[in-house]
C-alpha cells in the first residue's frame, strides 16, 4: 500500500494526488492518506474508477508532466484491518 503525507486540504476537504502516483497506487495494492494525524484508506477498485482532471500541470523541475485527481478526504475512524470485539 502506498503511503501519502498531506499537509494542507484543498478547499478545506480534498486531498489533490497526481495522476502518476495513482497509477502507482493501484499496482501496489491502495493508497493510504495521513492528515493532521488522521488516516483514509483508497482500495485500488476504488481508485480505477477516479478520473483526473483535463488540465495538464508542467513540472518545475523539469520531471513527468501530470494531472491531479481530487479525493475528498474522509477520515476512517477504525482501521479497516483490525478486527472488532463482540
Amino acid at each position: 500500500m502506498m503511503v501519502k503525507e498531506v499537509k494542507k486540504l484543498w478547499k478545506g476537504s480534498f486531498v489533490s494526488v497526481r495522476d502518476y502516483e495513482v497509477k502507482k497506487a493501484i499496482q501496489m495494492g491502495g493508497l493510504l492518506i495521513h492528515h493532521a494525524g488522521k488516516r483514509m484508506y483508497i482500495y485500488p477498485d476504488s481508485l480505477k474508477e477516479m478520473k483526473p482532471h483535463p488540465y495538464v500541470f508542467k513540472s518545475k523541475t523539469g520531471g513527468k508532466n501530470y494531472r491531479l485527481v481530487d479525493i475528498k478526504f474522509e477520515p476512517v475512524t477504525t482501521d479497516p484491518r483490525q478486527a472488532s470485539l463482540l
